[in-house]
This record gives C-alpha cells, structure tokens and sequence, in this order.
C-alpha cells in the first residue's frame, strides 16, 4: 500500500460548498445542483454515491430520488471545485488527505493541487460539509498468475528501494510517498461497491 509523507494510510472523499453560502451540512442542499467528478473515481464517485444511496435512497439517476435538481460528472476533482467556485454547483465532491494545513489544501489532494496551479485563496472560498471515512491508499499489484518466489522478490525490491535510495524510490514511485503492508481486505467494501454498480448497469 502506497503511503503519502504524512502519516496517513489513506485520504477522504468529502463534499465542498462555497465559504460564503448558506449550506452547512448535506441536507441543506436538497433541490440544489450537485458535481461528481468522474463515475470511475473512487473518491469523486464511488464512496460518496454509496453514502447518498443509503441516506437518500435512489442513484445518480434518479438524482437520489429527486434530492438533488441535477447531478452532473464534471470530468475530474478540480473541475468539480471549480464548478463550485463559478456557481455550476451548489456542492460537489473532490479528494484530500485532511492531513496537515488546512490553508495549503492540506498534503495531498485536489485542493493542495489547485493552490499550487493558481488558486492560492482557495481554502478561503470553499467549506468542507461532508467527510468520507478513511479510503485506503492505492496498492501496488503483481499478477496472481507469478511464482510466489518472484512476487517476494518484488516486495523485498520495492522496500529495498524505498530504504536504499529514496530519491530514486520517490522519482519511481511518482512523488514522495512510503510504502507499507495492505491486503484485499483493506479494499474488499471499495470492491464490493464496484461490483454491486456492475451489477446495476
């Protein structure tokens, strides 16, 4: 499991609103217009579809049973807060650690990523009135179909690395990040929602 530089296994889901408007939970956005970010996101969908579902009833369809005027996929995480930003959206949802300053957009995340392009207000802007629990971060895989002797050796590489030459680990891995144990059961909920989307279509 890949672990960001804070200590953190994971990072959240969570639905922003503007600073300035009125909505300060879930509920008060009933009738207003909502942003997904991308229907195979975990964070900007999957999570956040599953814990409308069982509050509201319904889908995405049926806008939860008509909760919300319209639902919409913006296409990706920034464009959901910018959709939130221009008044597209009344809420939307987008990813972050919720580790470390609030006023930098937090470690890692989609608000971090805006303030650093040219958004550097943006904490200011928007409020946060909706956290996901914990999403594990995402693993590194090998095939089943491998020799388990081969599969170790991988494992014992990767951590080698990581231990050895993290400069090296950092720029293989794609930003600076740790590494830990994970298992399917740290993603077996993630898993069964997929499926029981799947299942629907």
């Amino acid at each position: 499991m890949i672990y960001s530089t804070k200590p953190s296994r994971g990072y959240h889901s969570v639905v922003i609103v503007k600073a300035d408007s009125p909505y300060k939970k879930l509920e008060d956005l009933k009738g207003k217009a909502f942003g997904f970010a991308d229907p195979d996101s975990t964070s900007g969908f999957l999570i956040p579809n599953h814990a409308f579902k069982q509050q509201f009833g319904g889908t995405s369809d049926n806008k939860y049973n008509n909760f919300f005027s319209s639902v919409t996929f913006s296409g990706g995480h920034e464009q959901d807060i910018l959709g939130v930003l221009n008044g597209q959206f009344a809420g939307a949802v987008t990813w972050t650690s919720m580790v470390g300053d609030y006023n930098s957009g937090y470690s890692v995340g989609a608000f971090n990523r805006l303030i650093r392009m040219d958004h550097p207000d943006l904490m200011k802007q928007i409020r946060i009135i909706w956290q996901s629990p914990l999403i594990p971060n995402g693993p590194i895989l090998v095939s089943n179909s491998l020799p388990a002797d081969f599969k170790a050796k991988v494992v014992t590489a990767i951590k080698k690395l990581d231990t050895d030459d993290h400069a090296c680990f950092i720029k293989a891995m794609g930003g600076t990040q740790h590494i830990g144990p994970g298992s399917v059961a740290d993603f077996q909920q993630i898993i069964d929602m997929k499926r029981e989307l799947v299942t629907a279509r």
